[in-house]
């Protein structure tokens, strides 16, 4: 009988615990709103302070919270004030204040520019949807694009009020390889919306969306590397870099001859970005599989040739290295080279069947060409 009796005190003081800290709470935080009306802000500081301490519950938690950012706000201090709303949001997102501007002009304004900017609202909730701005741009993956895999992706993430997608907030849904994830994850990251409104208002919003994931066309090779020499022309040998990059990409075909003409380029743009290991390393690659396919009777276009003259003279006028050669790399194993420096033919006099030497980077006009396969 004893033991029954203890058991259910037990129980009534257990029960009874909350309720006493929810009373002292909410006294506390009464006694902080009337002294926050008769401007005694330094004496609801300190009730604000224990009804924070004693609160058993989160929105006793959250209302004290609030109450901390109207008391800041009387103060002057703005930025307090924010930072105290945003911890009651992120304790509930609607803690239920309403007629704040009863209290001070503008409160309520900053109150719902927090409370629109921490929540995040559902599309049936909204007025106005967000819109992109900027179209996504996919940078497709390059060790994907022999696979040609393509397929349907869907994405969701938060956009804020300015438009802006939260990095962390990118969720893919669905996606027909892995390999997509962090191309297509980058591509949200830099998408610029127009946000969400209610009442006119912008708002953070959950966006989802389905894409079509395609790989890119082929292209062709050699429009490609003539761009990129117009763009080491101009100075910009970077960018150059990038198109010889993607013009050897496997989904465009390039030929052993387009594959020449590349490193003939490529040495060029070193050279522009004034390292001369690479540039002499490309070029004697390049003039290497040059003579190796001219053997096997390849009959290249003249501005090619043109090219790959400059380029030799070039380099045969450049001082001779000791053994080892240390101004750049050599030639691959097995690779044919030019011929030796004694048996080259003078600049005054080109090496029959050559077209004359032009100067680097301007290609003579384009003969009608051949219909041979190995015509290039």
């Amino acid at each position: 009988m004893w033991r029954g009796s203890h058991l259910a005190l037990v129980v009534v003081l257990l029960a009874a615990a909350p309720a006493a800290a929810q009373s002292r709470s909410a006294q506390r935080l009464a006694s902080a709103q009337e002294l926050i009306g008769r401007q005694q802000l330094d004496s609801a500081d300190i009730d604000l302070a224990g009804a924070l301490e004693t609160a058993p519950y989160i929105m006793d938690s959250c209302w004290a919270y609030v109450w901390r950012g109207v008391l800041e706000y009387q103060r002057g201090h703005y930025r307090l004030a924010r930072l105290s709303f945003r911890r009651a949001f992120a304790l509930y997102p609607d803690p239920g204040i309403r007629g704040l501007d009863t209290i001070a002009p503008g409160l309520a304004t900053l109150f719902d520019g927090e409370f629109r900017a921490i929540r995040t609202f559902q599309k049936w909730d909204l007025d106005q949807p967000a819109r992109w701005v900027t179209r996504p741009q996919l940078d497709y993956p390059r060790g994907l694009r022999t696979r040609r895999l393509s397929g349907y992706a869907v994405v969701r993430m938060i956009v804020d009020t300015l438009g802006r997608v939260n990095e962390e907030s990118i969720e893919i849904v669905d996606i027909p390889d892995s390999a997509f994830t962090r191309p297509v994850k980058q591509m949200m990251s830099h998408v610029v919306f127009s946000p969400a409104r209610i009442g006119g208002k912008p708002v953070r919003s959950l966006v989802a969306y389905k894409f079509n994931l395609t790989p890119p066309s082929p292209r062709d090779p050699v429009r490609l590397i003539d761009r990129a020499r117009v763009l080491v022309r101009t100075g910009l040998p970077d960018s150059a870099l990038t198109l010889l990059d993607d013009a050897l990409d496997p989904v465009n075909g390039a030929t052993p001859a387009v594959r020449v003409y590349v490193e003939l380029v490529r040495g060029t743009a070193w050279r522009a970005k004034h390292d001369t290991a690479r540039a002499a390393g490309s070029v004697q690659l390049g003039l290497g599989h040059y003579y190796e396919l001219q053997a096997r009777g390849v009959d290249f276009a003249p501005f090619l040739r043109s090219l790959a003259d400059s380029l030799r003279l070039e380099e045969s006028s450049r001082p001779l290295c000791s053994s080892p050669c240390t101004h750049g790399p050599a030639a691959p194993a097995g690779a044919a080279s030019a011929p030796p420096a004694a048996h080259r033919a003078p600049r005054s006099a080109p090496r029959p069947g050559s077209a004359p030497s032009l100067p680097l980077l301007s290609p003579q006009p384009a003969r009608p060409r051949g219909t041979g396969p190995d015509y290039w």
